[in-house]
Parts: C-alpha cells; sequence; structure tokens
C-alpha cells in the first residue's frame, strides 16, 4: 500500500516524504528517523533507501532541493528542502477529496484464521504475544500523546496519535475477549489430521 499511486500521479510515499518536509529541513538520515516515529505508527516505516530514492525523484522533479553541508569529523550529508512546486504539489494531493480504504494485512490475525491446525495453547501464546505487544505500543502512543497534547502546531499528529490509541485500546481489548473464549470452548484441538 505504502506504493501505490496516489491521485496526483505520483507514488503516495512521495507525497509522505513531501509532507514530512513541509515540517522543515532535513538530512535523508533525519527524514528517516521522523517517519519512524510519526507516520510508522499508521502508514509506513521506511528503509533509508527508500527514503533516499524518494529524494531522488523528487529532486529530479523539482520538488525537492538537496543542498551539500560538510563536516569537519563527519562525513558530508545533504540537507533536503521542500520546494514552492513541492508543497504545491503537496498541497493538490492533500486537497482531493476522495479518501482511499486503508488495507490491512496481519500475518498473525492469517495464523488465527487458520487455526484450526494448530494446538490451542501455541493459539494462546500467539495472543499473549500480540497483548504484550499491544500493551508496548500503547504505552509509547501515550508518551506521544502526551509530547503532542499542548502542542497547537502539531494538532493534526495529535490527532493521528489518538487515532492509534483508539486501535490499540480496541485491539487490547479484543485479545481479552479471546482469551475468555478460548479457555470457555477449552477447544484442545490438535493439528488437524489427513482427511
Amino acid at each position: 500500500m505504502a506504493g501505490a499511486r496516489g491521485r496526483g500521479g505520483l507514488p503516495t510515499t512521495s507525497y509522505a516524504v513531501l509532507g514530512l518536509l513541509s515540517f522543515g529541513e532535513r538530512s535523508g538520515y533525519d527524514l528517516k528517523a521522523l517517519a519512524d516515529y510519526s507516520i510508522a505508527n499508521f502508514f509506513w516505516s521506511p528503509a533509508r533507501s527508500q527514503i533516499y530514492a524518494e529524494l531522488r525523484r523528487l529532486t529530479s522533479l523539482g520538488f525537492v532541493t538537496e543542498t551539500e553541508v560538510r563536516q569537519e569529523r563527519r562525513p558530508d550529508k545533504r540537507i533536503y528542502r521542500l520546494t514552492t512546486e513541492g508543497q504545491g504539489a503537496l498541497n493538490e494531493w492533500l486537497e482531493i477529496p476522495e479518501v482511499e480504504p486503508d488495507f490491512f494485512k496481519s500475518t498473525f490475525l492469517l495464523k488465527i484464521f487458520l487455526g484450526r491446525s494448530t494446538p490451542t495453547e501455541t493459539i494462546i501464546a500467539q495472543v499473549e504475544e500480540r497483548r504484550r505487544q499491544i500493551e508496548e505500543r500503547l504505552s509509547q502512543l501515550d508518551e506521544k500523546e502526551a509530547n503532542l497534547r499542548d502542542r497547537a502546531e502539531l494538532a493534526f499528529a495529535y490527532i493521528t496519535v489518538k487515532s492509534g490509541l483508539a486501535a490499540n485500546r480496541a485491539q487490547l481489548k479484543w485479545t481479552e475477549e479471546v482469551m475468555e473464549e478460548l479457555k470457555e470452548r477449552d477447544l484442545g484441538q490438535s493439528p488437524l489430521e489427513n482427511g
């Protein structure tokens, strides 16, 4: 989904990079860190190579400029800045009224769906691990919410964090219900036999 084409003609990942640069100029390394802290919660956690590929594309289109910065005790770095044309392309894409449906893919849920051929205790262990992951994620999101709550300039980032909190709280509740269901049913199945 992250590489899908937006209606403005560029891949959605290009618009994500333009949007991240709208917060200010950054190196590719800093863009990766910002993506991991912000949009990875709901959209994309890019590899550094993906960031640099997008920056090359956007620079060639004139949507981004790059400046080499010499450093004394570190390798030189490139700083990328959104151009007026890049801001225009981003704004055009942001103003498209249609909203694509989200695409959700979960290896965990696939395993649960196919669980009839798995011992119940294995499924229980997987659900417990998912619960642990969700609790950890909620802790991270709670911290982000506290950091963003009173920052008017980051109101929209705050709104996306609240979405993440709501979704993770719902998932946590689901894990509790699943654990109860598994215990109540005492499924006790063993892997399916042939036939």
